[in-house]
């Protein structure tokens, strides 16, 4: 996954570099390109991308776009004519090269982890959307790989953003575009472009033609051989830049998940649903009073009732005036409120979730496994084991899930993973009212054969174990979803 460009550290932030705490689909797009034009890869007089483009480029609407470019000209990076392409009127100041220069120092540490371990998320997630690619879809990159003849740049870009729309994913592409806001781009800056302007062309040509005679796997060799060196040549074009003897504080990877509305709320219930899961607070029983959950978590009175609100229309919980708020029991509860129009969103990210949590799991488990000692694994062990015994197996997969992301080496793999695990709360709705893969032993024999898997140090074993899981589950949701009157083409 290369094409990537970051938003700037909260000093710079402040001065008008961009906007990396907003997730609105047009802060993105803002970010995205104030922090091109910033660090000089639009040049004054420059033009950006049509509307048309920047429309296909990030899948949003055209409302969305223009929303982010009047931003643009009220601050001064662009000037905006009816029917023709933006034009870029920001000019750097004396600071730009410092500010460049403290973007990476902040950001070292974080952009090595994720050059390094990247691939264990994404080799699976490429694989899968190469696989995907079509006839008609092959075509229309070609034909967008003309327009941008002679600008490498923009040939890789366009070609991640085409081969990507296969996948019916819009969280995948949430997690490329925040990647975006916070790695550099190997090819950012002029001087650290290609050499040779037809050495992208060629890369592209090359993997669409093995696409085409269906040899993925040397496409995807071909792939991440072709990231590793660009990024490399990037590192070392930095040089001297990067070399300091002087601490700096670093800034995380923070995966925002992209919202039209604050997301307190629904991380909130996300949290709450994941105490109910763990019987922290169990069924029929009453929540702590609103105030006290509000104290608790650090949040207002008003963002505490919206996120219980937020849990009756899911008919998680029920509140009761004079009462308080209690958790509903599985056979009481019924299907979620789907009129809300935000609660079918989290429904739907939360099968995208599974979706990535079923591509990437295998690869992740192995990768965290292999450095645990004997008595992490008995841990997980004991885990497995009491849910079973507790009569709830089907929590099993997310029980891993969050320790395998939880215990990764990798600081941006158990970020992702932290974020995933919470978007799969959202599957507690569902299990409470519709327990068709409960039939028979389903989840208890899966729970046994990872806890066993466990107990022998099977890592390979329990790692397919929990891939075959979760693929099922993913199977199981998306036909819920569709009785629940979701249509075929908003699914993964």
């Amino acid at each position: 996954m290369i094409g990537f460009v970051n938003s700037e550290n909260k000093e710079f932030l402040k001065e008008g570099g961009g906007t990396m705490h907003n997730n609105s689909m047009a802060d993105i797009i803002y970010d995205y390109f104030t922090s091109r034009i910033v660090f000089g890869y639009y040049l004054l007089g420059d033009q950006l991308p049509s509307i048309s483009y920047i429309c296909r480029q990030f899948q949003v609407s055209a409302l969305t776009v223009r929303t982010a470019l009047i931003r643009m000209r009220e601050e001064g990076y662009i000037e905006t004519t009816e029917r023709k392409r933006s034009i870029v009127t920001f000019q750097p100041d004396e600071q730009q090269e410092q500010r460049y220069r403290n973007t990476f120092l902040s950001r070292r540490e974080g952009m090595n982890d994720m050059c390094r371990n990247s691939d264990i998320l994404f080799r699976p997630i490429v694989h899968y959307y190469l696989q995907r690619q079509t006839e008609d879809s092959i075509k229309q990159i070609r034909s967008q790989l003309k327009k941008r003849k002679g600008h490498p740049a923009k040939q890789i870009n366009m070609f991640y953003a085409e081969a990507m729309r296969p996948l019916n994913n819009s969280l995948a592409l949430n997690l490329h575009w925040e990647m975006v806001r916070y790695l550099q781009p190997p090819y950012l800056q002029r001087p650290a472009n290609f050499e040779d302007s037809d050495t992208a062309a060629e890369h592209i040509e090359q993997m669409l033609s093995l696409i085409e005679a269906g040899n993925i796997e040397k496409a995807l060799e071909m792939t991440q051989a072709f990231s590793k060196n660009v990024t490399q040549m990037f590192f070392e074009s930095l040089g001297v830049m990067l070399d300091t003897p002087e601490p700096v504080k670093q800034i995380p990877f923070e995966w925002q998940i992209y919202r039209e509305h604050p997301q307190m709320c629904y991380t909130l219930a996300a949290e709450l649903m994941s105490k109910i899961d763990a019987r922290i607070y169990k069924q029929e029983e009453l929540l702590p009073p609103c105030q006290a959950l509000a104290q608790k978590y650090d949040v207002s009175l008003i963002t505490m009732r919206r996120t219980l609100e937020l849990l009756n229309d899911i008919h998680v919980t029920e509140t009761q005036n004079g009462v308080g708020t209690r958790v509903i029991s599985g056979r009481l509860s019924g299907p979620p409120d789907l009129s809300h129009l935000q609660i079918r969103k989290c429904l739907l990210m939360l099968l995208q979730a599974m979706q990535m949590s079923a591509l990437t799991c295998k690869n992740v488990a192995v990768h965290t496994l292999s450095s645990l000692d004997d008595e992490d694994f008995q841990a997980l062990e004991r885990e497995i084991e009491c849910l079973t015994e507790e009569g709830t197996p089907f929590l099993a997969a997310k029980a891993c899930l969050r320790f395998i992301g939880e215990n990764s080496s990798s600081a941006f793999i158990r970020e992702v993973y932290r974020q995933l695990y919470l978007l799969l709360q959202w599957g507690h709705a569902l299990h409470m009212f519709s327990q068709k893969l409960d039939a028979g032993r389903f989840y208890e024999d899966y729970a046994e054969s990872l806890r066993e898997k466990l107990c022998r140090r099977d890592i390979d074993g329990f790692a397919e174990n929990l891939s075959e899981l979760m693929k099922k589950n993913v199977v199981g949701t998306r036909a819920l979803l569709l009785e629940l009157g979701f249509k075929e083409e908003q699914l993964v």
